[in-house]
């Protein structure tokens, strides 16, 4: 049946006479045209008939007089009056869709609509669903939960009707674009989620019954809901009962078998029409018992939206078809998972293919598209697999095996030479070690060398626990020697490494140290298992930045900071507020800064001192955590353009 909120067209004078009530009054409301008609009965358009409400409080033979009296002043002046009656406002200008019920009290017909009425009541409002505001159950005296409303006059006093918003479609649902499809139906999925909840299945799922502007789509007609769990009631075993295309396969086999789970697949339909604009999973089925039969069986695919549209989102076409798949227990399991997928869709991520769409669907749909390519390719690969296989398996398993066993020794080396601190981390040559391990492993499958990759990983821990950095290009070396020139273009590149800094501006200035010649930011890490320390000596300006965090979590940092010739210790941890720790005034108005730096985070304690005039400042907090126990730290070392790096030192033992 037509839903009360279907967009309003004016009616010629054909439909007037078509709608034999127009003009009628049914309790608060007069029926201004006729907007739609079904098995169940007429919609009208109505509004609030003040006349008839404010004549209502006189005696019979004084209200044609009454009438004309209130026919000659305003609409406004007689809403006013009439809320002034009721005690309510009541709007001139509201406009409402008015169902009316033309099967006779008791009948089948009768029954769904007092059901209907029912469903719309237990939804009560929801921003998506449109509003009931009243239900007239007619003279039937045994109707439920459906409020009467006392008629005054007519031939039409003993009529079933429910009042509602009347809402307007302003769009066609086949010229959406993709983000505006999404939007629809996400918000009609709320909806749906709300009434699931509250144990109805709506059952008639389509764009007619999808209503209002783009931005505000609501979901109406529930005029063949069913209580989910419900086992008797109007549905016959065996009965169909829905729109054809938009059936989910138990529901076209038989009405009574479907749970919420049918309603994801029919709102899978409607999001498969709206975003192709207009095309439907089964129309190339050309009669309605041949689409009855393709929905009803596993063996017919519905065609892919790909099929429709070459330029199809991947993403999306994943979410329709889990939402459409045949049987129910591999659909969304639940509205709200439907919805999940739909935000995740529209915040750009990705929508995994595994556990979305079958591997069987997935041939059928290549099988369709290019049949010639994929049996052919398809065998000519097997055979050509096949055949290397037989030739070289034992070979390539062997020289593999052999090259995985040599590079894991040398990698061992390595890292046993920076846990004694005999070399910092893995240089240019050790990092190629690292690669051609990784490209022996990444095209074999996981179960392959296990041996090998629980090594693998065990070396790359022990690594991230022990790798240390210090870099020096000025003053003197800890052995107590000045530092040469050999020793600053090692130190420059050992810094290039660990930063993995490709092509810096930067260049070394005899004992003033490592001049940068742009903004440079040093990415190092990561260190250790839960302790770091940091040293760092240069002259910089304004924009110097020192942050210490725990890897793979931007939440909790630790940061020293220069701002406005203020040098500043912060920490952050998870979504508190950043906490000012200490602040130490530079010289003033100076354009670049000499600043030494010792930083130490541990799990229970912050330490940071430098050197002043006679001595050593320090400051302990204790009361702040550094780093979580066994979590290895990332270090970032901003630096502004023009600073001249002298030392940098990052050890997780403690400084040798």
């Amino acid at each position: 049946m037509p839903d009360a909120s279907a967009a309003v067209q004016p009616s010629s004078r054909a439909d007037e006479h078509d709608y034999p009530m127009v003009g009628e009054t049914l309790g608060l409301w007069r029926l201004v045209r006729g907007l739609g008609r079904g098995g169940m009965g007429e919609v009208y358009e109505a509004e609030y008939d003040y006349i008839h409400l404010l004549s209502l409080r006189y005696a019979a033979d004084q209200r044609e007089m009454i009438r004309q009296e209130l026919a000659a002043i305003s609409r406004t002046d007689q809403a006013l009056l009439a809320g002034d009656m009721l005690g309510t406002n009541l709007p001139p200008d509201s406009r409402f869709a008015i169902k009316v019920c033309n099967a006779r009290s008791g009948t089948a017909g009768h029954k769904r609509f007092l059901m209907e009425a029912e469903v719309a009541q237990r939804l009560g409002d929801h921003p998506y669903i449109v509003t009931v505001h009243a239900v007239n159950g007619g003279l039937d005296e045994h109707q439920g939960p459906a409020r009467r409303l006392d008629l005054d006059r007519g031939k039409y006093r003993d009529v079933a009707f429910m009042v509602m918003d009347l809402a307007t479609r302003t769009y066609d649902h086949c010229k959406l674009t993709v983000m505006e499809t999404v939007h629809v139906v996400r918000c009609i999925a709320t909806a749906l989620d709300h009434a699931h909840r509250h144990g109805i299945i709506h059952r008639d799922l389509k764009p007619e019954n999808i209503l209002g502007p783009i931005e505000h789509p609501l979901l109406t007609d529930f005029g063949i809901a069913k209580e989910i769990d419900q086992t008797d009631g109007l549905t016959r075993t065996g009965q169909i009962i829905g729109t054809l295309d938009y059936m989910s396969p138990e529901q076209a086999t038989d009405a009574k078998r479907v749970d919420h789970r049918s309603d994801i697949y029919s709102l899978g339909v409607v999001l498969y029409e709206m975003s192709t604009q207009g095309c439907l999973p089964y129309s190339h089925k050309l009669d309605r018992d041949t689409c009855l039969a393709a929905i009803r069986s596993e063996r017919y695919e519905p065609r892919w939206p790909r099929e429709y549209k070459l330029d199809f989102p991947a993403g999306l076409e994943r979410i329709v078809l889990k939402a459409m798949a045949h049987h129910m227990e591999n659909r969304y399991q639940a509205m709200s998972e439907f919805i999940t997928d739909l935000d995740r869709f529209a915040r750009g991520e990705r929508i995994p293919f595994l556990g979305r769409v079958k591997v069987k669907s997935w041939i059928r749909f290549q099988l369709r598209r290019r049949p010639k390519l994929i049996w052919g390719g398809g065998t000519l690969a097997a055979a050509t697999l096949l055949m290397m296989l037989v030739m070289w398996a034992r070979h390539l398993l062997d020289e593999t095996r052999a090259t995985l066993a040599y590079e894991l020794g040398r990698l061992e080396t390595v890292v046993r030479s920076i846990e004694e601190r005999r070399k910092p981390q893995l240089g240019r040559d050790d990092l190629k070690i690292v690669a051609t391990i990784e490209d022996a492993l990444k095209n074999l499958s996981k179960d392959r060398y296990p041996q090998e990759r629980v090594r693998l990983q065990g070396l790359m821990t022990r690594l991230d626990s022990s790798r240390w950095l210090r870099v020096q290009f000025a003053g003197r070396m800890p052995n107590g020697n000045p530092v040469s020139a050999q020793d600053c273009v090692a130190a420059k590149d050992h810094l290039q490494i660990a930063a993995n800094a490709k092509d810096p501006q930067w260049t070394l200035e005899g004992a003033e140290g490592l001049l940068l010649y742009e903004d440079m930011t040093l990415n190092l890490g990561p260190y250790g298992t839960g302790t770091v320390y940091c040293i760092v000596h240069l002259t910089t300006g304004e924009g110097f930045n020192l942050a210490v965090r725990e890897r793979d979590d931007e939440r909790h940092r630790t940061t020293w900071a220069l701002s406005q010739g203020r040098l500043v210790l912060t920490t952050r941890e998870d979504e508190r507020p950043v906490d000012e720790l200490h602040a130490e005034m530079l010289a003033p108005n100076r354009q670049s800064y000499d600043i030494s730096l010792f930083l130490e985070l541990k799990p229970n304690e912050i330490r940071s001192w430098w050197p002043i005039a006679g001595g050593i400042k320090e400051h302990r907090f204790p009361n702040h955590r550094g780093l979580r126990a066994g979590v290895p730290a990332m270090v970032a070392l901003t630096l502004p353009k023009g600073s001249r790096l002298r030392q940098l030192e990052i050890w997780t033992k403690g400084p040798p």
